[in-house]
């Protein structure tokens, strides 16, 4: 695992937008290339395990073995910035897909703590109620106020 240091070193940009990866790709010689493609490794065996669908890991390791064979900068250079962009939209759509099981989960615990109270229901009922927690979790009002802070994906 990459140190934090490290890690806020490989994605701060410079005045011109480029970041150090950036930079590696356009290194012609094959020790840089060769640390690209290290480096592109390190990254996903460290990120990959927190994504949820396979879907999602195998499109991001068939872009990988598409940078690991470029033959040239240019095409590395494409395939690094595609898979850092691609790899940052799906951690966030994994991250949106937490937060709204977490906040359905919330609705479902107030539901139940509701339902005690109250004589139970037949299990048609429970059913609707679970759908309707979802629906009433809040998600959409969250989202909303979440994604302009995340900036754009």
């Amino acid at each position: 695992e990459l140190p934090a240091v490290v890690k806020m070193a490989l994605t701060s940009k410079d005045s011109f937008g480029s970041t150090p990866l950036d930079y590696l790709c356009k290194n012609a010689l094959r020790e840089g290339m060769h640390t690209t493609r290290w480096m592109i490794r390190n990254i996903l065996e460290e990120r990959l395990p927190f994504l949820g669908l396979d879907q999602w890991k195998q499109e991001l390791l068939e872009a990988e073995e598409r940078v690991r064979s470029a033959a040239d900068t240019r095409t590395m250079s494409d395939g690094v910035g595609y898979l850092v962009d691609k790899l940052g939209r799906l951690e966030l759509l994994e991250a949106l897909s937490l937060l709204e099981m977490v906040l359905w989960r919330i609705k479902l615990l107030e539901k139940e703590n509701k339902n005690k109270m109250m004589v139970e229901g037949d299990a048609k009922k429970a059913r609707t109620d679970r759908e309707s927690c979802r629906v009433q979790s809040g998600i959409s009002i969250v989202v909303a106020n979440v994604l302009p802070f995340l900036g754009k994906q």
